[in-house]
């Protein structure tokens, strides 16, 4: 690009004034001013800049590259100091650690559900509430839909291994006629009802009292039939086995079964005031993992039910802040969420260490999707060649055929820059964006 203005083609790095023309920005070093939430994409001495909009984010970037100091914790600090909510997912406890009593002292409703250590999560979540609250209102095709969507991520949509997906499909239509009698005889529904019946009441005899006394065109008992009718006592021991081994991880966990039993918090006002929940996850292993990704989906589903109440658009912005993406089980509907969040007020903020990993989980054409549509691509550091190809691809060429971003110069990135693509602005490498430890932030960082 030639220094009098002249172009010999298009592509070109940002300038400073047109990359920052539509950011918001705030100082550095004050603990006052006015904000909007969203991630640093700049900064100029003491001042951030962070974008606003609604776009969604998609950051890109391998062990030891920063992410969490430079964008996560960061993020957090601008959508507490705007009063917007998040929903975050906290791989080993870290996120909550460093900025629970900063968001404490801001006057956050902060829920903790720690799945990492459920002896010691300070809230629960009972999944079924929702399904329970519905039927009581006498919603019943809405708490059926509800609790097709909680069977699916419990029971049809998981695998036993080494068993035909038909035990599945039996072992679930078994716990939706257990849901759906829990329902109609007015007990509280959750997991550990649930266990209760397929253990205690099936073993004593109870749950055979109830379903005999069940008009057989009804739909509890079509439910059950097919096992409590079956006289083939290996047919039977093999559905139950399969039950059990869905279920085991909370049969065998009384403090996850406790934890999931009742809800301490509403989510229908996360959208209305400002709340900060942290889903607790373990980073060793993805065996409670699939509980954060039903979490985001109900409460997702809940966030939008809320802002058809407020005419389309919820009073407070909600930022789903999606730490290690890609280690939970998919989000089957992701990109209907993306379209669907924008116009809600609802924003969500991917962190990835590499594009593989999604394409992996999700397959190429929905990571291509994912990816456009975020608005902001944030790459900090990959030895992933395709990607870094790709990104150099779009980042363009100059005026003599070269790329602006060749796939060695984004390999060898230094830790103080980041690669930007924001919005409709041409790309730009952006350097020192402040670590968390230089905000104006109460944290804890032992």
């Amino acid at each position: 690009m030639l220094n009098n203005g002249l172009k010999y083609s298009d592509s070109r790095m940002a300038y400073e004034h047109e990359f920052i023309d539509n950011l918001a920005s705030f100082d550095l070093k004050a603990s006052h001013g006015s904000y909007v939430g969203g991630p640093v994409l700049f900064r100029k001495d003491n001042l951030c800049f962070t974008d606003g909009s609604d776009v969604h984010d998609l950051v890109i970037g391998d062990t030891g590259s920063m992410k969490t100091l430079k964008f996560v914790l960061p993020l957090i600090y601008s959508c507490a100091m705007a009063s917007e909510s998040m929903v975050i997912v906290d791989p080993k406890g870290e996120l909550v650690r460093k900025a629970g009593a900063f968001l404490d002292n801001k006057g956050y409703k902060k829920v903790i559900l720690n799945w990492r250590r459920p002896q010691e999560s300070p809230d629960n979540w009972n999944p079924f509430e929702r399904v329970q609250k519905a039927y009581n209102r006498g919603e019943e095709d809405e708490s059926e839909n509800y609790l097709n969507d909680l069977l699916q991520s419990l029971f049809f949509g998981r695998t036993v291994k080494g068993k035909d997906s038909y035990w599945n499909e039996v072992a679930g239509q078994v716990a939706r006629g257990i849901c759906k009698l829990i329902l109609k005889i007015n007990e509280p529904l959750s997991m550990k009802s649930i266990l209760e019946w397929r253990h205690a009441k099936m073993k004593d005899g109870t749950l055979k009292k109830y379903f005999m006394t069940l008009p057989t065109n009804s739909d509890i008992y079509q439910n059950l039939a097919g096992f409590m009718n079956l006289t083939a006592e290996g047919t039977k021991t093999c559905i139950e086995s399969t039950f059990d081994q869905l279920t085991g991880l909370f049969a065998s966990s009384k403090a996850l079964t406790e934890m999931m039993s009742n809800t301490t918090f509403s989510m229908e006002k996360i959208g209305k005031e400002k709340t900060a929940i942290f889903l607790v996850v373990p980073d060793e292993k993805t065996t409670y993992h699939f509980l954060a990704t039903l979490f985001i989906s109900q409460c997702y589903e809940s966030l939008l039910d809320k802002a058809d109440q407020y005419g389309g658009s919820l009073p407070v912005r909600v930022n789903f802040i999606l730490e290690e993406f890609c280690n939970m089980p998919k989000l089957e509907d992701i990109v209907a969420m993306l379209t669907a969040a924008r116009s809600r007020n609802i924003r969500f903020h991917i962190v990835l260490q590499s594009y593989s990993q999604m394409i992996d989980k999700y397959g190429e054409p929905v990571s291509k999707t994912v990816m456009d549509n975020c608005g902001n691509l944030i790459y900090l550091h990959t030895r992933e060649i395709s990607f870094l190809e790709y990104i150099s691809k779009l980042a363009g060429k100059n005026e003599f055929d070269r790329p602006l971003l060749s796939v060695s110069r984004l390999q060898h990135l230094k830790k103080s820059e980041t690669v930007i693509f924001h919005d409709r602005c041409y790309p730009m490498v952006v350097e020192n964006l402040p670590l968390i430890f230089e905000y104006p932030m109460t944290h804890n960082f032992i």
